[in-house]
């Protein structure tokens, strides 16, 4: 019975130390990201079920970077989007990103096809989606 008792002390100490020791050097190694600007838009059907998300974030990695990036990332999954079609994501008036979807109905449009870096971006902007040549969806950005 002894035996037994010290065993499971040795491995609830054990596990305990291992998350401490984990948290330590999760604390002296790794990255701090300073985020300054983090807004997202959600754009809904009429049933309430979100069909696509854009993100944008202007953030830079502590200690590893002097300048703040954009990213920005853009997720599409609607019946109305076919192969091939170039489609185009606009805040207010600037184009933000642009690509064209591979398979129908599905896109996911992300820091490789920015094609303005916005470093004012604010509450209330308008977000428009563009494909075939037409507005398709439009949706206010909120802070995420």
């Amino acid at each position: 019975m002894d035996a037994i008792f010290s065993v499971l002390k040795y491995l609830v100490f054990g596990f305990f130390g291992l998350i401490g020791l984990l948290f330590v050097l999760a604390v002296l190694f790794g990255r701090r990201i300073i985020k300054r600007r983090e807004y997202e838009a959600k754009f809904h059907d009429d049933g309430g079920r979100e069909f696509a998300e854009f993100d944008i974030e202007l953030s830079r990695i502590e200690k590893q970077e002097t300048e703040d990036s954009f990213k920005a990332k853009f997720i599409l999954r609607h019946a109305s989007l076919g192969a091939g079609q170039r489609v185009q994501v606009f805040l207010d008036d600037t184009l933000v990103l642009e690509g064209m979807s591979k398979k129908a109905g599905r896109i996911i449009l992300g820091d490789e096809h920015i094609k303005t870096s916005l470093e004012a971006a604010s509450v209330g902007q308008l977000c428009r989606v563009v494909y075939g040549g037409v507005e398709r969806f439009s949706a206010a950005i909120v802070p995420d």
